[in-house]
């Protein structure tokens, strides 16, 4: 056993290393930027697709959460519920972002509300695992359509989808409670 050898290629292999970690690192750097525009435009997107008019939005959550208890359904981050305003600073609805767990993962929805809590739209937050063909109806245009208008008081009468009702009702699950927590939002800003 050389000695010398294994020194000789363990120095070579760890210089490689931090030569490459370095690289990483330096890229990394170089493109969260880049990255992080990209993800606020696309969240910008989303907001104005799911909320007409969307300028900007103020986290309003700490006003409004509360007991959410029988719901298989819970908020998306510390900014799941927003009060929606338009470019002129005027309240014109809400945001609520939360999930459920479907046939193939977590449920990632944006749910629009108008001022009165019916909704406006709904998007993804990100593309479901669920399975193709099936479970993934619960992402189609005239899936999400159906949501339109509906509020905490009729959630039940959009039917589950047959062949994928895990999905369907893990959907239902979350619109479920970001009515709930619209309604709440509502109601604290003097409406309904």
């Amino acid at each position: 056993m050389d000695v010398k050898k294994i020194i000789k290629d363990t120095f070579i292999l760890v210089s490689i290393t931090v030569l490459l970690v370095s690289i990483l690192s330096v890229v990394k750097v170089i493109t969260k930027n880049q990255i992080d525009k990209i993800n606020e435009e696309n969240k910008f997107k989303g907001y104005s697709a799911v909320c007409p008019g969307y300028a900007y939005g103020e986290n309003i959550v700490n006003d409004v959460v509360g007991a959410s208890a029988g719901y298989d359904a819970s908020l998306d981050g510390d900014e799941a519920v927003k009060r929606c305003k338009d470019a002129n600073g005027t309240t014109i609805g809400y945001i609520v972002e939360c999930s459920s767990k479907g046939y193939g993962g977590l449920l990632h929805l944006i749910v629009g509300f108008d001022k009165s809590a019916n909704i406006t739209g709904v998007r993804f937050a990100s593309t479901p695992s669920e399975t193709p063909g099936l479970g993934m109806k619960v992402t189609e245009d005239s899936y999400l359509d159906k949501w339109i208008n509906i509020n905490q008081s009729n959630v039940s009468e959009v039917d589950a989808i047959s062949g994928a009702t895990k999905s369907s009702n893990a959907f239902k699950e979350a619109i479920s409670l970001a009515c709930m927590f619209a309604k709440r939002a509502v109601t604290m800003d003097g409406g309904i």
